[in-house]
């Protein structure tokens, strides 16, 4: 009986043994284990220091789709100063990296700020150089230094300078020094002649009307309401403020308007930007003429208000209705235009209409079908009307010719009633004029003062 028992008791103890030994053999698997499942294995990425990234996590640490390993977006290969090349994970590159330039970034969108040197202002002061006209830079078109387009003149100009005078009666604001405040210029439709014309922009004067202006020109085909129009104007419009009167021009029955691009070129050239209509088919007082030059003065006028070449540059109060044989005849009808400041008939017939600026008519002697009727249209004028008629010329006489003699005398008149040239004062002024003189002949008058 002791001596079973002895023998028994060595047996449980081997056997408690062997129990300890297998509990601490599960523990260290357990251990293994948790490593894969997040635990701090070597082989694990919690952000683990392995360089390309070592064994990625099944599910836990950082998983592959963000977290530092390398390949799927870590810092070894991603997120570097160049945006690195992570596919989700790290730094996205779309967002700047880590300094990177930014896919959306960089310059600021809109590079220089909108804006930029304004369109409308130009040169705030104006004015000209000490005791000359004021130059083309003085007139904003919004403001600046000018008291507008339809009354005054510039403000500018130095000491001694003599400011462009105002029209529509409008009183210029000055001039410095001995410039002082101008007399108050008068109306399109009663100028007086001392004191120039309409107030538009001033242009640097001109002793040679028949040379070239001041503006490099250019041309615009196909353009206008329809299409159908050309325009020629200068190649840059609005430097330094300057404000471009617009013309329509209506040319002969079935011409185009481009045969006479170099007479209308000349135009621009002084400033003006005309828009000649597509062709004329009908015969004078056609209303389908009338209509033609109507839409594409109307369209010109609010190109002003628009975005593009002419906004804010054009000189929308003093536009001129001109035209040549029929075109000269829709000119005069279309001369009760609100906008229309003066009128200029070349070679035209018959018309009438309720003009509000003065008119200009020219014809010739062998012109011996269209002057009687240019005669009839002076003999009703109600407005100041000046009808010069050259010696030996025909119908066809400005086209042959690039306007001849007509050409500068247009100019002149233009410059005077549109821009207060008064230089151009003696083209109709006085019984020795421009146009009371060889080759010039009969020079007629209507309401002249």
């Amino acid at each position: 009986m002791n001596s079973r028992a002895t023998f028994r008791a060595p047996i449980r103890l081997l056997a408690a043994l062997a129990l300890l030994a297998s509990a601490c053999s599960s523990e260290a698997t357990s251990t293994s284990d948790e490593g894969v499942t997040g635990g701090s294995s070597t082989v694990g990425a919690t952000g683990g220091a392995a360089p390309i990234g070592g064994a990625a996590p099944t599910t836990g640490g950082v998983s592959a789709t963000g977290g530092s390993v390398s390949g799927t977006g870590g810092a070894a290969t991603g997120g570097s100063a160049t945006g690195g090349a992570t596919t989700s994970g790290g730094v996205s590159p779309g967002s700047g990296g880590l300094g990177g330039s930014p896919a959306s970034g960089g310059v600021p969108s809109g590079g220089v700020p909108s804006g930029g040197a304004t369109s409308s202002g130009g040169e705030p002061s104006g004015g000209g150089d000490p005791g000359g006209s004021p130059g083309i830079g003085g007139t904003a078109p919004t403001g600046g230094s000018t008291t507008g387009g339809t009354g005054g003149a510039t403000t500018g100009g130095a000491a001694g300078s003599t400011p462009a005078l105002g029209g529509d009666g409008g009183t210029s604001a000055g001039g410095s020094g001995d410039g002082g405040a101008a007399t108050a210029g008068q109306s399109g439709a009663g100028g007086d002649a001392a004191s120039g014309g309409a107030g538009g922009s001033p242009l640097p004067p001109t002793t040679d009307y028949s040379a070239p202006g001041p503006f490099t020109t250019t041309t615009d085909r196909s353009t206008g309401p329809d299409g159908q129009c050309t325009i020629f104007r200068p190649q840059t419009l609005g430097e330094d403020g300057f404000l471009h009167a617009p013309i329509v021009f209506g040319p002969g029955i079935g011409m185009q308007a481009t045969q006479l691009s170099e007479l209308l070129l000349s135009f621009a050239s002084h400033g003006f930007v005309v828009i000649g209509t597509g062709v004329l088919n009908g015969g004078p007082n056609d209303p389908n003429n009338r209509a033609a030059m109507e839409n594409a003065l109307d369209w010109i006028l609010e190109q002003n208000d628009q975005p593009g070449i002419y906004q804010g540059k054009l000189d929308v109060t003093h536009a001129i209705a001109m035209g040549y044989s029929v075109g000269g005849t829709a000119a005069v009808e279309i001369g009760e235009h609100e906008a229309v400041a003066t009128t200029v008939s070349i070679h035209g017939h018959i018309a009438t209409s309720d003009l509000h600026g003065p008119m200009l008519q020219t014809s010739g002697t062998l012109d011996t079908v269209g002057l009687p009727m240019q005669q009839q249209t002076f003999d009703s004028s109600q407005v100041q009307t000046f009808l010069g008629t050259v010696e030996g010329a025909d119908h066809g006489y400005i086209q042959a010719n690039t306007g001849g003699v007509e050409r500068p005398a247009i100019i002149a008149w233009m410059r005077y009633w549109i821009y207060a040239d008064t230089g151009a004062r003696h083209f109709f002024w006085g019984d020795d004029c421009v146009l009371c003189t060889a080759p010039w002949t009969n020079p007629q008058r209507k309401n002249w003062e």
